[in-house]
């Protein structure tokens, strides 16, 4: 199945009780795609779908992804808008901006001068900046139905799928000594879903006609 053909998955009504109808399996929830537009036809169907329009815009930024974690009880990162005046490296600098959502890592002050204009269209726009303690490494997990290949993740995953509800997606982590902190999350196409990642789909439902 391509990215450019979304699917809509009917959920084990015993398993996903109370969650949804169907879930978009398309994994590209992004504003005006395929995928998105899945999720829009599903909602003016009638069906509770997964996820929602509005969830799938609030997911991808990461501004507004960090407070519903925040609220949610799932560990952030300590960070700032900025505009000019970047902070210490490291950071993750995730942009503001019509045009771009990439993030990108700055581990010293030679690549925030390289970058700084750049990611703030020479200042026309803010970028949410996440400072990165010493003890850290960078994880991006991939989560089908908030299951991980992973099963440090177990917890995490669920918690994460409870909260955001996007059947398919990949989630940065910062993971420190003591805690695990969402960073963000990004598009998992279903084209580029592993044979293991379809089989954790087995017995969760079915497809729809």
């Amino acid at each position: 199945m391509s990215r450019e053909a979304p699917v809509l998955f009917h959920l084990d009504r015993q398993r996903f009780a109370g969650v949804g109808q169907v879930a978009n399996l398309s994994g590209d929830y992004t504003y005006l795609t395929s995928g998105y537009y899945a999720s829009l036809d599903a909602e003016l169907d009638g069906l509770a779908v997964l996820p929602t329009t509005r969830e799938a815009l609030d997911a991808y930024v990461v501004p507004i992804a960090m407070e519903k974690a925040r609220h949610a009880g799932i560990p952030v990162p300590v960070c700032e808008i900025v505009t000019e005046r970047f902070p210490p490296p490291p950071l993750l600098a995730y942009p503001i901006n019509p045009f771009s959502s990439r993030g990108e890592l700055l581990l010293d002050q030679g690549a925030i001068e390289s970058r700084r204009k750049g990611l703030t269209y020479t200042g026309k726009y803010a970028v949410l900046v996440q400072h990165l303690p010493v003890d850290h490494r960078i994880d991006v997990l991939r989560l089908v139905m908030g299951r991980s290949q992973v099963e440090e993740y177990e917890t995490l995953g669920a918690k994460l799928f409870e909260t955001f509800r996007l059947p398919l997606m990949k989630v940065r982590i910062i993971v420190t000594t003591k805690e695990y902190l969402l960073s963000a999350i990004e598009p998992l196409p279903f084209g580029e879903l592993t044979e293991d990642d379809r089989l954790q789909l087995e017995g969760m439902g079915t497809w729809r006609g």
